[in-house]
């Protein structure tokens, strides 16, 4: 289970990742971005911006995440999923 983020943070699946916006932020007319967690190769990006006490929060969510590679993941209400990390090597090989 991931640990409960600050209400402050909006957290969304994406077409391509798992993105994490600050209601209390506006950047070109919508909540600002603070990060995005890739599907494919788990990788997290950061925004420069995010400020440090959320990126913390998002950090210790994401890390939750990263830890169920080769899962599967649902990304839709539909019940679509993809596999965590699918595009890393290997582990077994």
């Amino acid at each position: 289970m991931t640990k409960q983020l600050d209400d402050r943070i909006f957290v969304a699946n994406l077409s391509t990742g798992i993105g994490y916006a600050d209601r209390k932020r506006e950047k070109h007319g919508d909540w600002a971005r603070l990060a995005i967690l890739f599907y494919s190769d788990l990788r997290a990006e950061f925004e420069p911006d995010c400020p440090p006490p959320l990126r913390q929060q998002i950090a210790k969510h994401m890390a939750a995440i990263q830890a169920r590679r080769g899962e599967q993941y649902q990304i839709s209400s539909s019940g679509q999923t993809i596999t965590l990390g699918h595009a890393l090597p290997d582990i077994h090989a």
